[in-house]
């Protein structure tokens, strides 16, 4: 009789959490990921884009898939690389996401894999707080807070964790 009480609890338990606490859900299954040093480069009145940068950590013992990132202060957000070949800079937007290997690190820097805010409702001001969400393979979700900043200007080394 007891063991039926407590896998009815369990069942009961588990149900409420997977789907009347689909936000906590997602914060466990991103426990293992952390965010830092994120910030968007500044802009000047009537620029129509930007770039972002952060570092993402993933701590946990499976790769994750970094989908696509969103921000109310732009109508899309894009993952993209910037390569070099023969001296000539190419940037190319990355449909399929960014893997963030298991116990591995990605850096989102200039010149690097970026963040591209694509048509800006909004001037992106130094010191400003933006917040940023950014969508795993998995479902889930992630929203940061990413300080605008001046091309060339030290990240700072807050960090956020999930």
């Amino acid at each position: 009789m007891l063991v039926r009480v407590v896998l009815s609890a369990l069942i009961i338990s588990s149900v409420v959490f997977n789907f009347f606490l689909p936000e906590a859900k997602a914060e466990i299954r991103n426990s293992h990921l952390k965010f830092e040093g994120g910030w968007i480069r500044v802009t000047s009145p009537g620029h129509p884009m930007t770039a972002g940068y952060i570092t993402i950590s993933n701590n946990g013992s499976k790769d994750v898939v970094l989908m696509s990132v969103s921000s109310t202060v732009a109508k899309i957000v894009e993952l993209h690389e910037t390569t070099f070949n023969n001296n000539i800079m190419k940037m190319r937007e990355l449909k399929n996401g960014i893997n963030i290997p298991a116990n591995g690190i990605i850096h989102l820097k200039p010149k690097g894999l970026h963040l591209m805010f694509k048509g800006l409702k909004t001037k992106i001001k130094e010191a400003k707080k933006y917040k940023v969400k950014f969508t795993f393979m998995n479902g889930s979700e992630v929203e940061v807070s990413m300080s605008g900043k001046k091309i060339g200007a030290k990240a700072t080394t807050g960090k956020h964790k999930h």
